[in-house]
């Protein structure tokens, strides 16, 4: 990862540039996670992706938890911005 823009290839071969709003570990989960969003969505939906560091890949949500986790540290962070 680049500073604040991040590299996505999509499934069809296509490349998104997102910009990351932030990252944060969860060490009961034992995983990275970073929350990113597409600056030509107009939209502006933030999407969570978990994080390996060790590989530099990005992986989807698995669980219940994690969705819920991410929606908590948002809110946390969009209520700081305020």
């Amino acid at each position: 990862m680049l500073d604040d823009k991040i590299l996505i290839t999509k499934e069809d071969g296509s490349e998104v540039e997102l910009t990351i709003l932030l990252t944060y570990e969860n060490e009961k989960l034992g995983y990275s996670y970073v929350l990113y969003y597409d600056e030509k969505d107009e939209n502006g939906e933030v999407l969570p992706f978990r994080y390996n560091e060790k590989t530099h890949e990005l992986s989807e949500l698995e669980s219940e938890e994690e969705w819920e986790l991410a929606n908590e540290v948002l809110e946390s962070f969009l209520d700081e911005e305020e």
